[in-house]
């Protein structure tokens, strides 16, 4: 991968880099510094794992940028896969800062918590703030669902799917599938409120997306969006208790500033685990079992709180 990422800075700036250092990544892309000589001095390249995403998430980029508040990398070229350098990737903008999603930061930064946990909130609120009035769907569709439920029960249906594949290899047990089949059969009853508002959403927003200050005084940069789209807010909810989010109480105040639906905690919960199923299957990575056991439990207990069993 290392050796992609200085190929990509090698064809799209005309030079060869100084330096290149790991940064990590995620599910689908591995992350990478470039360092040059010339400006600009420093650049991300973002090498995706998964076909056809490359494009996707410059266009998210692109539009959550425009209402942010706090600073969004800039996009400065998209690299669609060729014989030579067989990946998607992304070149952008570095945004200098440290990961919030770092635990041991949290005694460090005490003074500054909730500050930081506003900024973080607030920049959420900032998406969500934006309204589609054709309603809900892809960024840039041609045309737009006006029914959430009818929507996203295309999203519910593959997860389905994809859960059914899992289980017929072996990959998720009993007590996992059941409560996976149940809760869609349920899909209905647990979404009995109509979302009324199509509302933009980053599709991954945790603090291991958001980047602090080296003096951890304050948000300087949120990355990589994933899904991001014209849906029901409370979608991106369940990722503020991801990391470190409940340490910095992100849940709590979003809900203070923007109160939640009725039924939140069970259709959150859906959300969770149906999303991780998809996410799963679409990276080709192994599952982490208790990890989906514990969803699946945290599903089954709030269908239960809601009388669906």
């Amino acid at each position: 991968m290392q050796r992609i990422a200085e190929e990509l800075v090698n064809r799209y700036f005309r030079l060869s880099p100084q330096k290149i250092t790991p940064l990590g990544g995620g599910w689908y892309g591995r992350v990478f510094l470039a360092e040059m000589t010339v400006e600009p001095t420093k650049v991300i390249v973002k090498i995706h794992l998964v076909p056809n995403l490359a494009e996707k998430e410059a266009c998210q980029l692109e539009v959550l940028a425009t209402h942010a508040t706090v600073k969004m990398p800039k996009v400065l070229f998209v690299h669609k896969a060729t014989i030579e350098i067989p990946n998607d990737a992304i070149l952008m903008e570095y945004i200098p800062g440290v990961n919030a999603g770092n635990h041991t930061l949290l005694e460090r930064e005490e003074k500054n918590r909730f500050a930081i946990a506003e900024q973080i909130v607030d920049n959420l609120l900032s998406y969500h703030k934006v309204i589609n009035p054709g309603g809900f769907g892809e960024l840039g569709a041609n045309c737009f669902e006006p029914d959430w439920k009818k929507w996203y029960k295309i999203k519910a249906d593959d997860a389905l799917s994809k859960a059914e594949s899992f289980y017929a290899g072996g990959k998720i047990d009993d007590a996992i599938f059941s409560v996976i089949r149940k809760a869609h059969e349920l899909y209905d009853r647990i979404f009995y409120l109509p979302v009324k508002q199509a509302r933009l959403i980053h599709g991954d927003y945790n603090t291991w997306n958001i980047l602090l200050d080296e003096n951890l005084t304050h948000v300087s940069g949120v990355i990589d969006p994933l899904n991001s789209c014209f849906a029901d807010s409370e979608m991106d909810l369940y990722q503020l208790n991801h990391a470190n989010g409940k340490e910095y109480k992100l849940l709590d105040i979003y809900a203070s500033k923007f109160p939640l639906s009725e039924n939140f905690p069970l259709k959150s919960s859906f959300y969770e685990l149906f999303e991780h199923v998809a996410h799963y299957y679409d990276a080709h990575i192994e599952i982490d079992c208790p990890f989906m056991a514990a969803l699946a439990k945290e599903l089954e207990q709030q269908m239960q709180k809601f009388g669906l069993l």
